[in-house]
């Protein structure tokens, strides 16, 4: 666990919980997007403090994995602002769907987790996100 200011005495134990779980795919994400190690530790960093602030919002969401991925989404595209690829690419839930399960080898249902949406839902993604990728290139 990085030496960030998540302390047991400190954080609700469903947040340490949640942090736990998530971690190692939040940092996987964050890394294979910027393919900087410390850039993406920054970015993962930054969204654990964000979510832990707004802690109490994200559990009266509709969905808290959801609101935490999109907040994890939003961090990785503020440090990649700077150093995006040129060209087209998918971005958004898509992109998201397409990195973890054909870069990252992630099987649906762990997806369906971690984005908090449903196995058919990711399964739409990448059903789209290769309509889009054809489209582009037929």
């Amino acid at each position: 666990m990085n030496a960030q200011k998540f302390r047991t005495g400190q954080d609700p134990v469903d947040f340490l919980a949640f942090r736990e779980l998530v971690h190692l795919t939040y940092l996987r994400y964050a890394q294979a997007r910027l393919k900087a190690p410390g850039l993406a530790q920054a970015a993962v960093d930054a969204a654990f403090t964000g979510i832990r602030r707004s802690w109490p919002q994200f559990l009266s969401s509709a969905s808290a994995p959801q609101a935490a991925w999109r907040h994890l989404r939003d961090e990785v595209s503020r440090q990649l602002s700077d150093e995006a690829p040129p060209g087209p690419r998918l971005t958004g839930p898509y992109g998201d769907a397409v990195l973890l399960h054909r870069q990252l080898g992630m099987p649906l249902q762990d997806i369906a987790d971690v984005m908090g949406v449903t196995v058919p839902c990711v399964q739409v993604l990448l059903v789209r996100a290769d309509r889009e990728c054809a489209r582009r290139t037929g």
